[in-house]
């Protein structure tokens, strides 16, 4: 995922950074400013809590040992307070006792210092794909594109009238009926009654379905090119065909792209 990818996912993000050394809070935050939609400072574990419950943040981003209340202490009584965004943890510590104890409270991810700020980026855009899709049912594709549920039936609806065209156009009948699902990076088509007059004569007496079957496959996979490419229109992103499987006793083509 480039630069460009990673600050359109984040620019949605609340994030709370906390951390009790001066010069390490001044110049992290700097970065972190940057990258996510809202950014909230604390210095200590006392102020990230009071900051916790005033904003409710997406993401916590927070030092581990700090006087007055640990990092620990503070995400601890955040999640008895029903805080249940992601937390990323940055320490010196490493040692696995700390660690389960975090697991224990949800942490996401643990980063040990000094902080590297590429894996800190990643550790973040990664939870914030989890966090779009999990808090507001909104779909990634590609981590590039946040679609909600309207925007992902008008691309679905799209689809759907370019698979109609490109069957219609190539083999002179049209589907009946087609079912379109965006599903994370996969697109799963349906398109039900796609046989022409000729095929459906063929398979008249329930015989022959294997030959038909075999002669829709090759024409899928014959044009697949052309097909990935019309799909790509609607898109604007790049498609790969993975799959087709037509179906002659259903009368139903299966069909499955995904975004690469």
């Amino acid at each position: 995922m480039n630069r460009k990818e990673e600050e359109n996912i984040l620019s949605n993000i609340t994030l709370l950074f906390v951390e009790d050394e001066e010069i390490a809070r001044l110049e992290l935050s700097k970065y972190l400013k940057r990258r996510v939609g809202r950014l909230i400072v604390g210095k200590d574990g006392v102020e990230g809590l009071e900051l916790l419950k005033k904003y409710n943040p997406d993401m916590v981003v927070t030092d581990l040992k700090m006087p007055g209340k640990t990092g620990l202490e503070m995400l601890k009584e955040a999640r008895e307070n029903g805080y249940d965004g992601g937390v990323i943890i940055n320490s010196a510590l490493s040692d696995s006792e700390t660690i389960l104890e975090a697991v224990d409270l949800g942490i996401v991810k643990y980063i040990v210092k000094p902080v590297d700020t590429n894996k800190l980026l990643e550790a973040m855009n990664e939870l914030a794909l989890h966090i779009m899709k999990q808090k507001t049912g909104k779909v990634i594709i590609e981590d590039k594109y946040i679609l909600n549920r309207d925007e992902k039936k008008e691309l679905e609806d799209e689809i759907k009238s370019k698979v109609a065209f490109f069957i219609k156009k190539y083999t002179g009948k049209g589907p009946k009926n087609i079912r379109v699902f965006i599903q994370g990076k996969d697109i799963n088509v349906e398109a039900e009654e796609t046989l022409t007059a000729f095929e459906s004569s063929i398979v008249k007496s329930n015989k022959n379905h294997s030959l038909v079957d075999y002669n829709r496959k090759i024409f899928y996979s014959e044009l697949k090119r052309e097909f990935e490419k019309m799909i790509q229109e609607s898109t604007d992103l790049n498609v790969r065909m993975i799959e087709a499987e037509p179906n002659s006793k259903k009368n139903v083509d299966y069909i499955k792209f995904s975004f690469v």
